[in-house]
């Protein structure tokens, strides 16, 4: 782990779909949710700067569009599920705004055919997130190469950012890797700096912020997905 002295500001890059399904398994692990598809608000600001130990840091979250193949007609169970994504994501992103938090459009969210259900042995439709990690390894480099005394922090586990992470440490750019505390990515923990987890009792702790609900419920409807 390498050291770093300088008092740098922080830029912070979330995998948005990433990290919202991880937090979705942890409340509902720990009784918190009764459904994954239920909404719920979340502190994300509150508990990234604690994890940190900062205020202020420029946090950027970075979130798929859902699309639908032109001409395809979905199936009742994928229109039904797209429904429900757009109905949490407008109150999600409204919550991120609340926070002051950039909201970045950054990949899509496709229809792509499966594997054959065991029962009727026909191909099952699914949602695959694509064009994330291209975005966000170009937003963490092009920073890195053109800000001084600035520190990257990752909040992800995907593995095809690494070659990202080590160009970045090659500029002498500090990189802090932010999981949860379950799910280490031993091959990006190699990649980068510095790893620091969250806990289950962080997340609930800046789970359920009345005043964060509140504000999401005047802001959402100027929200378009």
């Amino acid at each position: 782990m390498s050291r770093n002295l300088r008092s740098n500001q922080k830029k912070v890059f979330i995998d948005g779909e990433n990290f919202r399904q991880r937090v979705v398994e942890l409340l509902c692990s720990q009784d918190a949710i009764e459904d994954k598809n239920i909404n719920f608000s979340l502190d994300v600001r509150g508990l990234i700067e604690d994890v940190l130990g900062i205020n202020g840091v420029e946090i950027n979250y970075y979130a798929s569009e859902i699309k639908m193949p032109r001409g395809y007609t979905p199936s009742t169970r994928i229109q039904g599920r797209v429904n429900k994504i757009k109905e949490n994501s407008r109150r999600w992103v409204a919550m991120l705004k609340q926070q002051d938090i950039n909201y970045i459009k950054a990949g899509n969210l496709k229809v792509k055919e499966g594997k054959e259900c065991n029962h009727c042995h026909k191909p099952q439709e699914i949602l695959q997130e694509k064009g994330v990690d291209v975005r966000m390894a170009l937003d963490m480099l092009e920073i890195a190469y053109k800000t001084k005394n600035v520190d990257i922090v990752s909040v992800s586990s995907d593995t095809d950012l690494c070659p990202s992470y080590h160009k970045i440490r090659k500029r002498k750019r500090k990189t802090t890797y932010i999981c949860f505390s379950d799910s280490i990515n031993r091959a990006v923990a190699a990649a980068t700096d510095e790893i620091i987890t969250i806990t289950p009792q962080k997340v609930l702790h800046y789970f359920g912020n009345n005043k964060i609900i509140d504000a999401i419920d005047k802001d959402e409807q100027n929200i378009c997905i």
